[in-house]
């Protein structure tokens, strides 16, 4: 799913290892942003920048 058609609620996957495997998920919540868990942060809000571009596998959105 393009970054244009994702809502707040949607899963957001990402690829941030070298293999073709979904390695972290996230919650988009509106205005280019998704919240995560991390383990140093506990729970982050993060923005779209490159480094979560290049590595965003697709969306999902759960009914």
């Amino acid at each position: 799913m393009a970054f244009s058609n994702l809502i707040p609620g949607d899963l957001v996957f990402f690829n941030l290892t070298s293999g073709k495997q979904v390695s972290h998920v996230g919650i988009y919540i509106g205005s280019n942003q998704f919240i995560s868990a991390t383990s140093s942060k506990g729970i982050a809000i993060y923005s779209f920048t490159p480094y979560w571009t290049k590595a965003y596998v697709g969306a999902k959105r759960v009914y």
